[in-house]
């Protein structure tokens, strides 16, 4: 809801600065030409973009610092660079409430393991750390520990943007695993979440 209000003002002073810009014209100036009008509505169109992102990005920092989000993933991009889109609502990486969940169903003819075409791991997560580098990069890593999972998961979002990627790898294998997706509080995510073994 927060988020609502300070987008709603940020158009509200964007559009009042373009109709004063506007007016300024029309006040014994040359009205503005088609062009340029294209090209300052183009401008607040951008400015209210970044806004958004960096809105984006503040939400999923918070989220990654309380131990509670969801990396909802559109991208599968397996060892030998072979990349499969799917749907993020099943396809997801997540913590919430001392318990971290990975979810992979890349299957729309078998319900696989988790009833939802793939399959579904639940852990313990530990050893959490986070870390910002000078260029911005948010860098999350952590242990997910469980009766079928033991992986460490490195997270990292990218500046001005919930975009991330996320680097599985097995402890006990070499089938690295890398997604990439959106990170969103837990409780905004519409993941569906399958039966974990």
């Amino acid at each position: 809801m927060k988020r609502i209000y300070y987008l709603f003002i940020m158009v509200a002073a964007l559009m009042l600065g373009y109709g004063q810009a506007k007016a300024q014209n029309t006040n014994g100036e040359q009205p503005m030409n088609a062009k340029e009008a294209r090209k300052a509505e183009r401008a607040i169109r951008k400015k209210i973009v970044a806004a958004e992102n960096q809105q984006a990005f503040q939400a999923a920092l918070q989220a990654l610092k309380d131990q509670s989000f969801v990396v909802e993933v559109d991208q599968l991009i397996f060892p030998r660079g072979m990349t499969k889109f799917v749907p993020s609502t099943t396809n997801f990486v997540s913590m919430n409430d001392g318990s971290a969940v990975i979810q992979i169903a890349t299957s729309y003819f078998s319900p696989g393991p988790n009833g939802v075409g793939g399959i579904t791991v639940e852990g313990r997560p530990s050893n959490i750390t986070i870390s910002t580098d000078k260029k911005g990069i948010v860098y999350y890593n952590f242990m997910n520990q469980g009766i079928a999972v033991s992986a460490t998961v490195n997270i990292q979002m990218f500046p001005n943007s919930n975009r991330a990627t996320v680097t599985i790898y097995p402890n006990f294998s070499n089938n690295v695993l890398t997604m990439t997706g959106t990170i969103v509080p837990y409780d905004e995510s519409t993941i569906y979440q399958g039966m974990a073994i």
